[in-house]
């Protein structure tokens, strides 16, 4: 009995020391896949560098990394402060710092890993688990296909798909540069609609394009559906423009955890996890400590 008493003392120990490097080893080498060589032929592709040259970055010789990004962002929000001509940089600089969605949205990359938070790498597990077994997963693959609306997570990892790249992107805006948004949902695509000095401007992070003008301003002006029209056709992304025009398109102001449907917010297990990862362990440690002066005391 004394035994068994001594290893579950030391199991708690060697378990939640474990998991607390595991967060802050994650903390200070983050995974990151821009060093991957099927992802930067990706991002040196024929139809990416078309949107490379577009928004004048054809000449780019490697991905954007992480910290350049922000230290980036930071200069030009020290020389534009909050206007469309920083929103319009920024928006571009988003953009080469992530690999296009065509090469990196794979279940490879997209899914959560023990490392980036080994709370939800559970859940992960669990939802292959029931797939596999032919069950419904009430998180329908959320945590194999992750998205993340911390910035920080999102772009430190380097892959993209629109929605992920929305959420992020205006997280980034909210957080470093206290600028608000909205998502906004097309039919097939999905956008951001940044507020800066009362007026709204559409935000495309995923491909790289800023509109000065609203989503209710693109509807019936001619003017703007034209600019919609000629900046995606020049990056061959035509298919993209029927998605500003289809019903049902919708706007998004809700940034809490709540889990709500088709609302592009983090969910409730995303938004506590964070800091369950930390309190666990460390719970734990304290619980050990605990046992092992309890035992030494009497």
């Amino acid at each position: 009995m004394k035994k068994n008493y001594k290893i579950f003392i030391n199991s708690l120990f060697i378990v939640s020391s474990f998991l607390l490097i595991v967060n802050i080893f994650n903390i200070f080498y983050p995974i990151d896949y821009r060093n991957d060589p099927q992802l930067i032929k990706g991002y040196f592709s024929e139809e990416n560098k078309k949107i490379l040259n577009f928004i004048d970055q054809g000449n780019r010789k490697e991905i954007l990394q992480y910290h350049e990004s922000i230290n980036t962002l930071d200069r030009l929000f020290s020389i534009h402060e909050e206007s469309f001509k920083f929103l319009e940089q920024a928006t571009k600089v988003y953009f080469i710092s992530k690999i296009p969605t065509k090469y990196s949205w794979k279940e490879k990359y997209a899914k959560i890993k023990f490392q980036e938070n080994w709370l939800l790498y559970i859940v992960r597990k669990y939802e292959e688990f029931l797939i596999k077994n032919g069950k419904q997963s009430k998180f329908n693959s959320a945590y194999i296909f992750y998205q993340s609306s911390n910035y920080k997570f999102a772009l430190k990892r380097g892959v993209s798909i629109c929605s992920q790249d929305a959420v992020s992107f205006s997280n980034l805006l909210k957080r470093r540069y206290n600028i608000d948004s909205k998502i906004i949902g097309l039919g097939g695509h999905v956008v951001i609609e940044a507020k800066i000095n009362d007026k709204f401007y559409i935000s495309d992070p995923n491909m790289g394009l800023t509109f000065d003008f609203s989503i209710d301003e693109y509807y019936d002006n001619d003017e703007n559906i034209s600019k919609i029209r000629d900046a995606y056709g020049a990056i061959d992304r035509s298919d993209l423009i029927a998605s500003y025009n289809k019903d049902g398109n919708r706007k998004f102001k809700y940034t809490g955890p709540k889990s709500l449907m088709n609302t592009y917010n983090p969910d409730t297990i995303t938004y506590f996890s964070n800091y369950i990862k930390w309190a666990l362990p460390i719970f734990f440690l304290l619980i050990g400590f605990w046992l092992k002066f309890t035992k030494r005391k009497y």
